[in-house]
C-alpha cells in the first residue's frame, strides 16, 4: 500500500484510501525527522535533537513513540536498522512532498514552458507553512526556514518568467500579495515595479517605490538597492527598453503542401535528426540538392509533422530574398518579444543577445535557400533542445558538426504519384503512355512534375496526350513547363546567371556532352583548373556523386538543366569547347594507355605527361569508360578528334576486355576517318577493328581485317604501322595453328622493330616466337625468346607485358621439368598482377600459373583451387583464362567432364592449340 507524508503545511499522513490521523506533538515530530531522511536511516541522538533538544527523553522514550507509531501506520513502515544504527521508514522521497518539492526545483528544464509548469508543479505542493504543526525548534531551523526561503525564490522565478511571457498582468495579484507578505525583499519589488509599469500602472509604480524607500529609511536607515535605484530611474524616464511588446509564440512555418508526395526514407532520416537531443549544442542539419528538387517542401513538411517537438516557436527565414542575417537576426528578436529599441546594433551584440535568448528555449529555425555558411551562423539556436533546419544547393560543408541529407529527383512511382495527386486519377490513367512520356519529360524533377499536375488540372483535356505532344519537342519543352508565376525555368536562371564565365563557358560545354556523369577534370580545357564543379554544384545545377574507382568526385547534370544551358548556348561554344576537350581528353587518355602500348599519336604538339604505373593509367580508364565512349560519339562534328580517341582507347579495351564499348567506340571511329579523309587514320582504326575481332575469337576476320589494313598501310602508313599489323597477323596465324605463316610473320615484325628501335615491339615478337615455339616442342628456343623479351620488357617497366610473359615461361619450364624457376616465374606473374597491376583477370592468370607449379609439386589442393580460378575467369568474363582453367581442373583431377567442356569452349573459341592439347589427355594413347 503507498504511503504519502505531507509536511508543507500541517501534518498529513494518507495510506491510499484514508487520512491518517497524528495526534500526539511528539509522534509528529519523530514522524517528520524520519520522513524528512526520505528511507535514509535518523539515529536516536538525532530524533533527541529533535525533540526539543530535551536530554530528559531517553531512547527507551523513543521508542515507546515509534511503537505507537507502528500502530497508527501501515505495517512494517517503521523499520528498526540493525546494528543499533536507528530508525527509518520503508518510504520513497516522491513519497515525501518536501522532497518532492526539492527535487522539482533543481530539474534542468530547458525550455521557458516546462520550467513554468515545473515551478507551478512544485508550488502547488504547499497548503500553508512548512511543518506547521510539528514542534521542534531543530527542525524548524534545519528545515522550515529554508524551505520558506526556496518557496519565495520559486515564487519570484515563476513571476519573472510569467513577465518575460508577457504575463505581466496576470502576475500583479501574486506579486501584490508577496510583497505585502515579504516586505524587504528587493527581488519581489523589482518584478513588481516592472509588472505595474508594463501593465501602464506607471504611478503606482513610482508610489510603490516612494513607500520602500520611506520604510527603509524609517526601520532600518537605508536606502533602496543599486538595483532598484536604476529601475527607478529607467521608470521615471519612461526607457523604451522596459516595455514590452505583444509576446506571442512565434510560429513562421510556411503553408505545408496538402499534396506533399513520397521522400518516406528521407522522411524517416530527418525524424531521427530531430528525435535525437544532443549533450551540447543543437546540431543544424543540412537538406541540401539541385535546384528544383523539391528541397523546402521537404524541410517544411518535415517542420509541420515535428512542430509540437518546438513549443517554444518556429522561427522561417527566406535566405534568397532576405540574404543579409542580421536584419533577419533582428526580425527573429522581435518574435522572440525583444523590444524594437532594445534589439543593438552591433552585430556581435544582437548574436549575443539572440544566444542568451535561445538558449532555454526549445524552438525550430527553419532557414530557406542558404547559400553560404556565413549566412546561417549567426541564425543558429544554442538551446540543446532547438533545432536549424536549413536549406540549400550547397552542402554547407563549413558548418561545423551539420549532418547533411542529399534530395534526389523523385522516383518513378512517387512522380506518378505526385502527377495523379495534381491533375487527377482519371485523366492520368486514361493515356498511360502519354503520361509516361510526360514522367519522361519531367526526369523526376518535382518543380517540373507539380507544373505539369497543376496544368493538367486545369486543362479541359480527358488525357495527358495534349499535353505529352507539347513537350515533345526539346526546344520548346521549358515553354511548357510553366504555370500561372511558378516555371521551371526560374530556379535554374538564378543559378546560371550568378556564374562568371569562366564555370559558365564549361557548364555550357557539359551540357552539349551525352555522358550522364563526368569528373571535374573535363573542364581542365575551359579554365585550367577543377574548382568549377563545385562553383556551379554550389549552385544546384549539378549533383555531386560518390567517388569514382580512381577516386575522383563525380557530378550529374539533370535533363531539364541540361535543356535549359543548351537554350544559353550558341554553336560556337560547342564548337569550339568539343575541340579543346577532345584535345586534352586524348593527352590524357594517351598519358594512361602508354605504359600498354608504344604505338601513341602525338596528340597535337604538347607533350604527353603519362604515369609508369599502368596500375594508375587502367583506375583512371575504368572510372572514365562512359564518358570516354560517350565522348567518341558527340565529336561526330570534329571526325579528325573522335577517331584519334577512339584509336588511343584501344589498348585499354583490349586490356580489359570491354568489347561492347569498343565496337561503339571503332563504329564511330570508321565513320569519322571517312569523313576526315585520314588514310593513315583508316588503316589505323581498321587495324583496331582487327583487335576487336581477335579479342572476340573471330580469328577468320581478324585475319582478314589485318590483311587489308596492310594493303592500305603500303599506301599510306608508315614502317612501324606495318610491324605492328605483322605482329598481330603472326599471332593470329599461331593461334589458327599456322605456325609456317605465323614465324614468317613474328620474324619479319621483329626485323622492321629492332630496326626502328622500338623495343617494346621487339619484345612482343619475341613472346610470340617464344609461345610458338613452346607448341613445337622446341623448348631451348622458346626459353630463350621469353627471356629475352622478359628482359626487354623489365627494362621499359612494362609491367602488363612482364606477367604475360611470366606466364608463358611458366609452361615452358614446366615442360623442361624446372619446378623451381617455374615457381619463381609464377610468383613474380602473381605480384605483378594482383600487387603492382591490382588487376583482377591478371591476377587469375597468376594464380592459375601458380596452381600448375603446385600440381608440379605434388599439392593435392591444386585442383581444387583450379576450380576456384575456373570460377573466377567465368565471373570476369574471359572465356579463354576458363577454357584454359577447366582444363586445368581436368588435367590434375583426371575429370573428363570438365575436359571436355574445355575442348568445346576452344573449338568455340577457335583455338585450335588448345582444342587439341586437351583432345590429347582425353585420348593419351
Amino acid at each position: 500500500m503507498t504511503m504519502a507524508i505531507n509536511l508543507l503545511g500541517e501534518l498529513e499522513v494518507h495510506d491510499g484510501k484514508r487520512l491518517i490521523p497524528i495526534r500526539v506533538p511528539r509522534h509528529r515530530t519523530v514522524l517528520a525527522a524520519l520522513a524528512l531522511a526520505g528511507g535514509r536511516p535518523v539515529s536516536v541522538g538525532m530524533l533527541q535533537k529533535c525533540l526539543a533538544g530535551a536530554r530528559d527523553v531517553s531512547p527507551g522514550v523513543i521508542r515507546v513513540y515509534l511503537s505507537a507509531l507502528r500502530t497508527l501506520l501501515p505495517p512494517g513502515s517503521v523499520q528498526s536498522v540493525p546494528g543499533g544504527r536507528g530508525y527509518r521508514l520503508t518510504i520513497e522521497p516522491e513519497q515525501v512532498d518536501v522532497l518532492r518539492f526539492r527535487a522539482l526545483l533543481s530539474r534542468r528544464d530547458q525550455r521557458v514552458t516546462d520550467r513554468v509548469n515545473t515551478l507551478r508543479e512544485a508550488l502547488a505542493l504547499w497548503r500553508g507553512s512548512a511543518l506547521g504543526d510539528v514542534e521542534s525548534d531543530h527542525l524548524h531551523l534545519a528545515e522550515t526556514v529554508p524551505l520558506e526561503e526556496l518557496r519565495a525564490n520559486a515564487l519570484e522565478e515563476l513571476c519573472e518568467l510569467r513577465i518575460e511571457r508577457g504575463e505581466h498582468q496576470r502576475v500583479l495579484a501574486d506579486l501584490r500579495i508577496f510583497v505585502a507578505q515579504n516586505p524587504l525583499r528587493d527581488n519581489a519589488y523589482r518584478l513588481l515595479l516592472i509588472a505595474l509599469y508594463r501593465s501602464g500602472n506607471l504611478g503606482e509604480a513610482l508610489a510603490l517605490y516612494d513607500r520602500l524607500r520611506r520604510v527603509l529609511a524609517e526601520e532600518l536607515g537605508t536606502e533602496p538597492s543599486a538595483r532598484l535605484r536604476r529601475l527607478h530611474e529607467r521608470i521615471l524616464r519612461q526607457d523604451p527598453t522596459l516595455d514590452a511588446e505583444p509576446s506571442l509564440t512565434p510560429a513562421q512555418l510556411p503553408h505545408d503542401l496538402p499534396d506533399f508526395t513520397g521522400r518516406e526514407e528521407l522522411l524517416t532520416q530527418l525524424a531521427h535528426a530531430l528525435a535525437n537531443e544532443p549533450d551540447g549544442a543543437p546540431l543544424p542539419v543540412v537538406v541540401h540538392g539541385h535546384a528544383g528538387v523539391g528541397k523546402s517542401a521537404l524541410a517544411v513538411h518535415t517542420a509541420w509533422l515535428h512542430r509540437q517537438r518546438f513549443p517554444d516557436g518556429q522561427l522561417f527565414a527566406d535566405l534568397r530574398s532576405e540574404p543579409d542575417p542580421w536584419p533577419v537576426l533582428a526580425r527573429f528578436l522581435r518574435s522572440l518579444g525583444v523590444p524594437s529599441g532594445s534589439i543593438p546594433d552591433s552585430p556581435a551584440e544582437r548574436q549575443a543577445m539572440y544566444r542568451t535568448l535561445t538558449s532555454s528555449r526549445r524552438l525550430l529555425v527553419l532557414l530557406d535557400n542558404a547559400t553560404k555558411e556565413d549566412q546561417v551562423r549567426a541564425l543558429l539556436p544554442t538551446g540543446p533542445c532547438s533545432l536549424a533546419l536549413i536549406t540549400s544547393r550547397s552542402r554547407l560543408a563549413g558548418l561545423a558538426g551539420a549532418q547533411s541529407y542529399e534530395v534526389d529527383v523523385l522516383t518513378r512511382t512517387e512522380a506518378r504519384s505526385l502527377l495523379t495527386r495534381l491533375g487527377g486519377a482519371a485523366r492520368i490513367a486514361a493515356d498511360d503512355q502519354a503520361t509516361g512520356r510526360v514522367l519522361d519529360a519531367c526526369a523526376g524533377l518535382p518543380l517540373a512534375v507539380r507544373v505539369m499536375g497543376s496544368r493538367l488540372a486545369v486543362s479541359h483535356d480527358d488525357s495527358a496526350a495534349g499535353l505529352a505532344r507539347r513537350l515533345r519537342d526539346q526546344l520548346s519543352r521549358l515553354d511548357a513547363m510553366t504555370a500561372g508565376d511558378v516555371a521551371v525555368r526560374t530556379p535554374l536562371e538564378l543559378g546560371f546567371d550568378s556564374l562568371d564565365d569562366g564555370p559558365k563557358s564549361v557548364l555550357k560545354l557539359m551540357a552539349a556532352l551525352s555522358a550522364t556523369d563526368f569528373a571535374a577534370w573535363a573542364g581542365l580545357a575551359q579554365t585550367g583548373g577543377t574548382a568549377w564543379a563545385d562553383t556551379i554544384a554550389e549552385l544546384g545545377l549539378l549533383q555531386r556523386l560518390a567517388a569514382d574507382a580512381a577516386g575522383q568526385e563525380r557530378y550529374r547534370l539533370h535533363e531539364l538543366v541540361r535543356l535549359f544551358v543548351r537554350e544559353r548556348s550558341t554553336p560556337q561554344d560547342t564548337r569550339d569547347g568539343l575541340a579543346r576537350l577532345a584535345a586534352f581528353a586524348l593527352a590524357k587518355v594517351q598519358a594512361a594507355v602508354l605504359p600498354l602500348t608504344s604505338d601513341v599519336l602525338d596528340p597535337g604538339g604538347e607533350p604527353v605527361q603519362h604515369t609508369t604505373d599502368v596500375r594508375d593509367g587502367l583506375d583512371w580508364l575504368d572510372a572514365e569508360r562512359g564518358f570516354l565512349v560517350a565522348l567518341v560519339a558527340d565529336l561526330a562534328g570534329h571526325p579528325f578528334h573522335a577517331w584519334r580517341l577512339a584509336h588511343a582507347l584501344t589498348p585499354f579495351f583490349e586490356t580489359r576486355l570491354h568489347l561492347d564499348e569498343w565496337r561503339t567506340a571503332n563504329r564511330h571511329a570508321r565513320a569519322a576517318v571517312l569523313e576526315a579523309g585520314a588514310r593513315r587514320g583508316h588503316a589505323l582504326v581498321l587495324r583496331d577493328l582487327g583487335d576487336l575481332k581477335h579479342a572476340q575469337r573471330d580469328l577468320d576476320g581478324a585475319a582478314e581485317i589485318f590483311q587489308e589494313t596492310i594493303g592500305h598501310l603500303i599506301r599510306h602508313g608508315e614502317t612501324l604501322d606495318r610491324a605492328w599489323v605483322l605482329l598481330r597477323l603472326g599471332l593470329v596465324h599461331l593461334e589458327r595453328g599456322e605456325h609456317g605463316p605465323a614465324e614468317r610473320m613474328l620474324a619479319i615484325g621483329r626485323g622492321e622493330f629492332r630496326a626502328a628501335g622500338n623495343r617494346r615491339g621487339e619484345a612482343r615478337c619475341l613472346r610470340g616466337l617464344g609461345v610458338l615455339k613452346h607448341r613445337d616442342g622446341d623448348l631451348d628456343v622458346a626459353r630463350d625468346c621469353l627471356l629475352g623479351a622478359l628482359t626487354i620488357l623489365r627494362d621499359l617497366g612494362d609491367r602488363h607485358a612482364q606477367a604475360a610473359c611470366s606466364h608463358e615461361l611458366v609452361g615452358v619450364r614446366l615442360s623442361r621439368g624446372e619446378r623451381a624457376l617455374a615457381r619463381r616465374h609464377a610468383e613474380e606473374e602473381h605480384d605483378l598482377a594482383s600487387r603492382r597491376l591490382r588487376d583482377p583477370r591478371l591476377t587469375a592468370y597468376g594464380r592459375l600459373s601458380l596452381v600448375l607449379v603446385r600440381h608440379a609439386e605434388g599439392d593435392p589442393t591444386a585442383g581444387q583451387d583450379a576450380g576456384a580460378v575456373a570460377a573466377e575467369m567465368r565471373t570476369l568474363g574471359d572465356r579463354h583464362g576458363h577454357a584454359w582453367a577447366l582444363a586445368a581442373v581436368g588435367q590434375i583431377t583426371g575429370q573428363h567432364d570438365e575436359l571436355e567442356l574445355a575442348r568445346s569452349m576452344f573449338t568455340e573459341l577457335s583455338d585450335d592449340y588448345g582444342r587439341r592439347w586437351v583432345t590429347r589427355l582425353l585420348n593419351p594413347f
